[in-house]
């Protein structure tokens, strides 16, 4: 009888088919555009390929095997680049709030640190680093760190005094009280600027690939494209770039935010 109360209290999960149907009949009407200008004669062929042509890149890219090794290059790089600044920002967010001096320094720098484009990151990279895949690490730790620090320090800080004397009146302190309070209470805001940043991870690393000459990598089949006049290669390559985004954002990032949103009280009712 519990266990049937419990399933029936469980919000039930549904697909959301028409988002989906949506999403499938803006990408039809958009390459149905893709193909009229094609066929309009505005562009050359060399600047602006047919749907096909960028479906034969794909497969050529594919079929010997570039594509999917850059992809697997590319999210190594992104994955060791992102989990580096995580621990970083967080790390650094939470001294920040320790230290109030050192926080209210430190958030002014952030802040301006974080308005730097990710490419202003290469020339400093190649020069103290090299052309190598550590200096392509440290464009993307550079350009994403300063976003998850920021989001824990303010996290953090913006927790509503009442939550804390609440927690200290009935006998919460020192680790406890980081534990239980003050870091649930600080997650949505984190998730947020780890979101933020693993956009801003991703900006730097294709551009820091690209600039940098990496030999393999995503960047790469960009670079080659650009020397070569190859556009249905980097259209392609955007494509990649763009369902690999949508990917992690549906699959990790969504689901994430969902979780801690319910378990936390936060997930607002649909209004029908």
């Amino acid at each position: 009888m519990q266990r049937l109360q419990s399933r029936l209290n469980k919000p039930e999960k549904r697909i959301d088919l028409k988002g989906f149907s949506n999403t499938i009949l803006f990408i039809a009407v958009f390459i149905g555009i893709w193909q009229i200008a094609y066929l309009s004669g505005i562009w050359p062929k060399v600047s602006l390929p047919s749907p096909i042509m960028v479906v034969e890149a794909f497969y050529d890219l594919i079929l010997d095997n570039t594509l999917l090794v850059s992809i697997g290059i590319t999210l190594y790089r992104l994955l060791i680049g992102f989990a580096v600044s995580i621990v970083i920002g967080i790390g650094v967010g939470l001294a920040m709030v320790k230290f109030t001096g050192f926080g209210k320094t430190m958030s002014s720098f952030a802040i301006g640190l974080q308005s730097f484009p990710s490419v202003a990151w290469v020339p400093f990279a190649i020069l103290l680093i090299g052309l190598n895949d550590i200096g392509i690490l440290f464009v993307v730790i550079m350009s994403s760190v300063f976003s998850v620090m920021i989001s824990a320090y303010s996290g953090i800080r913006n927790i509503p005094p009442i939550y804390l004397k609440a927690a200290r009146n009935m006998g919460a302190k020192g680790f406890a009280l980081f534990r239980h309070l003050m870091i649930p209470a600080a997650t949505p805001a984190l998730i947020v600027g780890i979101k933020q940043a693993w956009s801003f991870a991703w900006h730097a690393l294709v551009g820091a690939e690209i600039l940098m000459a990496a030999s393999i990598g995503i960047g790469h089949i960009l670079l080659v494209g650009r020397e070569f006049q190859l556009m249905d290669q980097i259209i392609a390559s955007m494509i990649t770039i763009f369902a690999l985004g949508m990917i992690f954002d549906k699959v990790i990032f969504a689901k994430l935010d969902d979780k801690v949103r319910e378990k936390w009280g936060l997930r607002h009712e649909q209004i029908s």
